[in-house]
């Protein structure tokens, strides 16, 4: 920080992973409990009418009230976060002290990319949470396959290149490894659990078996948790570190400092 550069407000960015992992779990969960709890009926029927015991994610978070409320407030108030995650992880791997020093030319662009397809993730959750397939089917289908597409492709880019960047073996006491397996892990369940979900959604729209769109449920849970549990990785990535606001004294301007060491860690 220049001279007369004052530190506004510093996070530990443990906070800012607590939020972004916290609220849409804890989403998934009341929207669930109240679906099961206030319309079980009606969060339960299937179009053939076979038993089933859970809801869809569909039917949980955007069909009824007060669950689509509490669904869309908490994605919203989640979705900020993100987008400066985004920025902060591209940073991160760029400026990793032992990236090859020989580099091709592709890391940097695919850091960039890699950035975007983050970005593009976040805004049709936003769009998936905000068009309920009850008020236009055709739209929110198209934003759960936009949102599904580049989850699953941000996760391979983003891990790979946390592996090349050097970032896997740069943190202290094995950080980067416990990181770089826990992001294999939740990427490898999240690309499982969505076959697995087009394969019972299209067994039980033909066969209509008692139970199948139960599991076709549970599997679209995973599908949202195990994102949850990629995302949450950044809690060892930028273990110890800050998210740093300041005003330059020169500029009167607000900026968005880099991170900073926590004290407190």
């Amino acid at each position: 920080m220049d001279l007369g550069d004052k530190e506004l407000i510093s996070l530990p960015f443990r906070y800012v992973v607590y939020v972004v992992a916290g609220l849409p779990s804890s989403a998934l969960f009341i929207c669930v409990i109240c679906a099961l709890l206030l319309h079980f009926d009606q969060a339960t029927t299937t179009h053939c009418g076979v038993d089933n015991w859970l809801p869809s994610v569909s039917a949980a978070v955007s069909t009824f009230a007060p669950e689509k409320y509490i669904w869309r407030m908490l994605i919203g108030l989640h979705s900020a976060p993100r987008f400066i995650l985004a920025y902060s992880y591209r940073n991160f791997l760029l400026s990793s002290p032992l990236k090859p020093l020989q580099d091709p030319g592709f890391f940097k662009p695919l850091c960039h990319i890699a950035c975007f397809i983050h970005v593009i993730e976040n805004i049709f959750l936003l769009l998936l949470t905000y068009i309920s397939s009850v008020e236009n089917h055709d739209v929110h289908k198209v934003c759960f396959g936009v949102f599904g597409a580049s989850s699953l492709l941000y996760m391979a880019i983003a891990t790979w290149l946390y592996s090349y960047s050097g970032r896997r073996r740069a943190l202290s006491s094995n950080i980067g490894e416990t990181s770089f397996e826990y992001k294999c892990l939740a990427a490898g369940i999240s690309f499982l659990s969505m076959l697995l979900a087009g394969y019972l959604y299209y067994r039980h729209n033909t066969y209509c078996e008692p139970g199948v769109y139960t599991l076709f449920a549970l599997a679209e849970y995973m599908i949202i948790l195990s994102n949850i549990a990629f995302h949450s990785t950044l809690y060892y990535d930028f273990h110890g570190k800050s998210l740093t606001l300041g005003a330059s004294s020169n500029s009167f301007q607000y900026q968005l400092l880099p991170m900073q060491r926590d004290r407190s860690a």
